[in-house]
């Protein structure tokens, strides 16, 4: 796995870097649960204030690696199983999704460059980052349904969040690839780019932009917009009144208004 993925650290921004590229970064389970491993690893030391997902070679990833699929999740010749091989299937399938769901839960923010293919798994994966930028010719699918799968690592409970329902139902009931310049219109993605170099490059510049704030306010920033998705707005205004009654007064609120006062950035350093 140590050379499956690489991870860079410099300037409170970390890179997890997909190094599968003979393979198109497909995902084999090293990657798939390597990747929260690394984020978490991250967060444990303190290591950066933003996370960057990219892909080495010419590709972010080709998808689940599908000799994964073969190998490793009771697939045979004429597809028979047992109840115990169906109890088995149904544990795989959790530990799966529980990869993604790190990947969302973490408290640094996360940010997905997507270049060439960015399928299936892939993009399912992209989609528990808070972020997502590409290329304009990034190819992304919700394309389990062209394998005879549901889609259910959490492309379907997550993407209804970002896009209009109507967008996600044709992209899954079809199965059909979409480049960037699609993901841009339905707002899977946040702003597209020509090419790889310009692609890392705003990508970097959003991930410094970020780790310039204070992790604290950023971090809970995140976990209020987490936490709110599923609360009416009464119920989040109460749990943000909550937080900043427990963290409102602080180092960072002093230096804030002072740079402020003082038409100076603020160092939260």
């Amino acid at each position: 796995m140590e050379d499956k993925l690489i991870k860079e650290i410099k300037d409170d921004v970390a890179y997890i870097w997909i190094n599968r590229p003979d393979k198109k970064n497909a995902l084999d389970f090293d990657v798939w649960f390597g990747i929260p491993d690394l984020i978490e690893e991250i967060v444990e030391k303190e290591e950066a204030r933003c996370i960057l997902l990219a892909g080495k070679g010419d590709a972010f990833s080709a998808g689940i690696d599908i000799t994964v699929l073969m190998q490793d999740m009771n697939l045979n010749e004429n597809l028979s199983s047992t109840a115990s091989d169906r109890r088995e299937t149904m544990k795989q399938i959790e530990d799966l999704q529980n990869a993604f769901t790190r990947i969302a839960n973490s408290p640094i923010p996360t940010i997905a460059l997507a270049h060439g293919f960015c399928i299936g798994g892939a993009t399912s994966m992209v989609s528990a980052c808070d972020i997502r930028l590409s290329t304009r010719d990034a190819v992304f699918s919700i394309g389990e349904t062209k394998l005879g799968l549901v889609a259910d690592v959490g492309i379907l409970q997550r993407m209804p969040k970002i896009v209009s329902k109507g967008d996600l139902r044709e992209l899954a009931f079809t199965g059909r690839k979409f480049d960037g310049e699609h993901a841009e219109k339905i707002r899977f993605v946040s702003n597209t780019y020509e090419n790889v170099e310009e692609l890392h490059k705003a990508g970097l510049e959003m991930a410094k932009e970020i780790a310039s704030n204070s992790k604290n306010i950023v971090q809970g920033t995140k976990e209020i917009l987490h936490k709110g998705e599923d609360l009416t707005t009464d119920q989040a205004l109460d749990f943000v009144r909550l937080w900043n009654t427990s963290y409102l007064i602080s180092d960072d609120l002093k230096e804030g208004v002072l740079a402020f006062l003082e038409k100076r950035d603020p160092d939260f350093n």
